[in-house]
């Protein structure tokens, strides 16, 4: 079967040469290329190749102005607004919607819309009709529908403002083209409609070649009118009786009347192919979005390697383009790519928006400049500083924030070579100047970098020097955030074309640049309702009623041209793969045109499902044997002042597994700095602040006046939480993050602290013995083979009347009963009391580091949350029964930590997971033992 532009190539060669005053005119582009192949192979003597541009290409040569850039023509919109609507409004406020009064007059110029009488205040008309009697009745009944609904003396505040700029428009639209003219500038549809009051100056002897257009604006069609009453004009449409002879199928909705107005030069004969062509067309469906693109290897396989140079994998989600490209597969060896690399996904872009977010939340304090740590972090780790980066200082920088806590990172301390040095410098504005310096400062080490982004580096510094540049012709100043947004839509709509040979090999390409080009091998991802058509909200100042009343494009128009280009891209094809992605959330759905190749068409097509196999992966258990590097570890704690911790022992008895990870392995968390307040930290802070107040007392004696006095004095109680605050943080930061999390979260620990202090008031007076003091106790393990030191600091001990009490504080959820000794030990016991575990053990070391007191030894719990409950008691409960005295506990107790020691120090010992999973989830160790997912 012969493509269209064969069959163009040869018609052209047929009736329009000799070629040297020829023009052949395209919707885009990138069918020039192609036809220039065919006409090379046709032509067999020297000879004058026509003329091949884009329709925009065409315009421009006889528009009079040339087409600016989107910076310059928003600006000149606002000064051409303000003028107008004298509005005071800043550019900032203007910017975004500016974009969008520009694409509406953009609109309005390519559809030769009456600009004065579509913003006009209809409302205070009459009679729509006679206002504007070229409007049909239908496009009236709409216009007076939308106005009906703006009543005189009646319009709600909105409506007023809607007016308001409404009336200023029109206006507004007169003095931006005027300004624009005098400079010799224009936007696209301006262009198109300047073109049009000047087809004059095409000279008469040109001969004009219009080919494979589909849906033409006002403009497009008067200037086919013009040439084609001229006599100059040959017009060659490229489609097929089963969509343009079917009245009711969208996709030949422009084709069907295009095709009575200019008709086509080439015969019927050569566009029934839909039906009447042998073709085997396939429906995938992948289990996910990305499984398309890993499919695709598999899907070119099945072509022969001759057929690969008329073969075109199209994107209808062009997303998928860096998964589509990184699954080509290598026995493709020729491959072009139609569609633009995304500037938004290469690692400079992503630079500048790191730096834009770093210099968004800077701080200062006394004249220095502080950074929060989070992007701070993630610039240190970024591809292209470490690229410069020769002394991993940036690495080193990580480790310090982390470990310092630092949330407020100082910019001195980040100034380590030339990048650093640009990224990190304390500025007062995020300008178009900031970025440049960077981009600057990248331009050394873009050896390192991949050609991508190089090309990125260099194309969007040009344009942000323009975009400066511009800023400062027109006198405009952005706000500080605004040059951060206009970078980030600048960026959004850069691409960076891929080098290649355009003829040959496979073609990857969006659905959109398919036009006029034909293939016969397709294979077409993405092909889901949302995404053929595209789902999107159009963005106009325009309402709807008013854009159908005065013809302007509607969603109605884009989905008949996406229904156009799909049916002309397979309507000549042999083989055709379209896959979509069947998921059970988001766009699961297969396209409506799929739906209609399936029910409407009566070509047979293959339906294939292709779902990954889900099974619950049974993961072995990880279980550390131990070993001799294994027992010299544990051989420190048989020497004192390097014992063992009660928390650590703790640890062990809920999951062997992870105190092998943290106290033999030396795997430690990776904190990440915070500047709130979280468990842990709130309890270190309620701990020093207790300390202190308790420290306070002369001689150790608690009285109920001392104790009421502190607890009334707010003042003093404020000045030292916020002080044992500070001193948690690097001084340097300190006072940046006092009143950041802490304003919320240290009135907790106050709180605390005066509670703490008026329930002991109730059993005072009593006499403080030590605070957080250190203590050691050797135990000998059951088979008496070695000493194991515990060691740790016990919050508080005290004496109330004949009794000693061991006070353990608690800030999180600890309850006060267990069932018996045993329990303590038991890994396997969800309600394992750690608490109480924790305190008979500091007892146990307080009675072996005072062995003569003989006062009873008195187990304590002081639950931050338990001293709010009434009738609160610190007593822990036995089975049910408050414990006075540990001594007849102590020896099972002892017992019980020597067999634990003796398992612990067993050379075949088994570090293993615990017996259940419920703390597992938030375990930061999971991601070793995948326990749990």
């Amino acid at each position: 079967m012969e493509s269209f532009l064969h069959l163009l190539a040869r018609d052209l060669l047929l009736r329009q040469q000799p070629f040297d005053r020829v023009s052949v005119i395209f919707p885009n582009k990138r069918a020039g290329l192609f036809l220039a192949r065919e006409l090379a192979g046709m032509i067999d003597r020297p000879t004058w190749m026509p003329a091949i541009l884009s329709m925009e290409e065409f315009a421009g040569r006889y528009a009079g102005a040339r087409r600016a850039d989107e910076i310059t023509l928003v600006i000149k919109l606002y000064h051409a607004y303000r003028a107008c609507s004298r509005s005071r409004e800043t550019f900032d406020d203007f910017y975004f919607w500016g974009n969008m009064l520009l694409e509406d007059f953009n609109d309005v110029d390519k559809y030769l819309v009456n600009a004065k009488d579509l913003f006009s205040n209809l409302h205070a008309l009459r009679e729509i009709e006679r206002a504007f009697p070229y409007l049909t009745n239908e496009q009236v009944a709409v216009v007076r529908r939308f106005w009906s609904h703006f009543r005189e003396g009646a319009c709600s505040p909105e409506q007023q403002s809607f007016l308001q700029t409404w009336d200023s428009i029109y206006p507004t639209y007169l003095r931006f083209r005027e300004n624009l003219l005098r400079e010799g500038l224009c936007y696209e549809g301006m262009g198109e409609r300047l073109f049009c009051e000047r087809l004059d100056a095409v000279p008469a002897g040109e001969r004009l070649v219009f080919a494979g257009f589909n849906a033409l604006n006002r403009c497009e069609e008067k200037i086919f009118r013009y040439f084609r009453d001229n006599g100059q004009a040959a017009f060659y449409w490229d489609h097929d009786t089963y969509y343009s002879a079917n009245e009711a199928h969208e996709a030949g909705l422009y084709i069907r009347e295009n095709l009575k107005h200019f008709p086509n030069a080439l015969g019927t004969e050569h566009f029934n192919n839909f039906r009447h062509h042998a073709r085997r067309v396939e429906h995938v469906a992948v289990s996910s979005k990305v499984g398309q693109a890993k499919l695709l290897p598999a899907l070119l396989d099945e072509f022969s390697p001759a057929a690969r140079v008329e073969t075109a994998v199209v994107l209808c989600d062009e997303s998928l383009l860096l998964p589509v490209i990184h699954s080509i597969p290598p026995s493709v060896e020729k491959i072009n790519i139609t569609m633009g690399y995304p500037a938004r996904n290469t690692a400079t872009v992503a630079l500048l928006a790191l730096a834009a977010e770093l210099q968004r939340y800077a701080r200062r304090e006394a004249g220095e400049c502080y950074y929060y740590y989070k992007p701070v972090v993630a610039l240190l780790n970024h591809p292209l500083l470490q690229a410069v980066d020769e002394g991993e200082e940036a690495r080193h920088l990580t480790h310090r924030v982390h470990a310092g806590n630092l949330v407020h990172v100082p910019a001195a301390m980040l100034q380590f070579n030339p990048l650093a040095r640009v990224v990190f410098s304390p500025v007062e504005a995020c300008t178009f100047d900031y970025f440049l310096d960077i981009l600057s400062a990248l331009i050394p080490a873009s050896d390192h970098v991949p050609p991508i982004e190089k090309e990125v580096l260099f194309t969007l510094y040009k344009q942000l020097q323009q975009a400066r540049d511009t800023f400062r012709e027109e006198d405009v100043v952005p706000g500080e955030k605004m040059h951060a947004r206009i970078v980030e839509r600048m960026t959004r709509k850069l691409t960076v074309p891929f080098s290649g040979e355009p003829l040959e090999g496979i073609q990857v390409m969006g659905l959109l640049e398919t036009r006029v080009l034909d293939f016969k091998k397709l294979v077409i991802l993405s092909a889901n309702e949302g995404i053929i058509p595209k789902n999107e909200t159009l963005a106009s100042f325009i309402p709807y009623n008013l854009r159908v009343g005065f013809g302007l494009p509607t969603p109605t128009h884009r989905d008949a041209i996406y229904a156009y280009h799909f049916y002309r891209l397979i309507q000549r094809a042999d083989e055709i793969k379209i896959l979509h992605a069947d998921t059970p959330r988001g766009a699961g759905e297969m396209s409506r045109f799929l739906y209609q190749l399936k029910y409407e068409s009566g070509i047979p097509a293959r339906e294939r499902y292709l779902h990954d196999d889900v099974s619950a992966r049974v993961v072995p258990p990880v279980v550390i044997r131990g070993n001799e590097a294994i027992a010299r570890l544990l051989q420190r704690y048989s020497c004192k002042g390097q014992g063992i911790s009660p928390s650590a022992l703790n640890l062990y008895l809920d999951c062997r597994l992870k105190f092998y990870f943290r106290y033999l392995a030396g795997l430690r968390e990776t904190g990440q700095p915070t500047g709130e307040l979280d468990q842990r930290l709130l309890g270190n802070i309620f701990h020093e602040v207790a300390r202190r107040l308790y420290a306070t007392f002369p001689g150790g004696l608690a009285t109920a006046e001392r104790l009421e006095a502190l607890e009334q004095d707010d003042d003093a109680l404020e000045r030292l939480v916020r002080d044992v605050h500070r001193e948690m943080y690097d001084p340097a930061i300190a006072p940046l993050v006092t009143g950041h999390a802490g304003d919320l979260a240290l009135p907790v620990v106050k709180k605390y602290a005066r509670k703490l202090l008026a329930y002991d008031r109730t059993i005072a007076p009593f006499t403080v013995l030590s605070l957080e003091q250190p203590c050691g106790l050797p135990v000998t393990t059951a088979g008496g083979s070695r000493v194991v030191y515990i060691e740790g600091s016990i919050d508080r001990v005290d004496r109330v009347n004949d009794r000693v009490r061991v006070i353990d504080y608690k800030t999180g959820v600890d309850r006060p009963d267990f069932k018996s000794v045993d329990s303590l030990f038991d890994p396997d016991n969800k309600q394992r009391n750690k608490a109480a575990f924790q305190t008979l053990l500091y007892c146990m070391m307080y009675a072996h580091e005072q062995p003569g007191d003989g006062a009873p030894l008195l187990p304590a719990l002081y639950s931050t949350r338990a001293l709010f409950t009434p009738r609160h008691d610190y007593h822990f409960l036995l089975d049910g029964v408050p414990v006075q005295d540990v001594a007849s506990l102590l020896p099972a107790f002892r017992e019980r930590l020597a067999r634990l020691f003796d398992e612990l120090f067993s050379p075949d010992h088994l570090f293993a997971p615990a017996s259940h999973d419920d703390k597992c989830h938030a375990c930061p160790y999971n991601a070793i033992c995948s326990r749990v997912s």
